[in-house]
């Protein structure tokens, strides 16, 4: 299974997880909180950041994808 990448929050600059979006290049932070008991979130939480490696990590997961798709199509036969 494929990890998510990481980028720094704009926000706090702590590195988050970076989830997919459908806009290539760009990830969206996932979200956190700046101190662990606060109720409040990071400002920076689900703010889409431009990452590098993004479109080769898409690409990547769409493999993964595509081979989960394979191994789980049934074959049809004659009788």
């Amino acid at each position: 299974m494929a990890t998510l990448p990481k980028a720094p929050c704009p926000s706090c600059a702590v590195p988050h997880a970076l989830l997919p979006t459908k806009r290539i290049g760009y990830g969206s932070v996932k979200d956190h909180k700046i101190e662990p008991r606060a109720l409040v979130l990071c400002p920076g939480s689900m703010v889409h950041v431009a990452y590098a490696e993004a479109r080769a990590w898409q690409l990547e997961f769409e493999r993964a994808q595509q081979d989960a798709a394979a191994s789980t199509a049934v074959e049809e036969g004659l009788f």
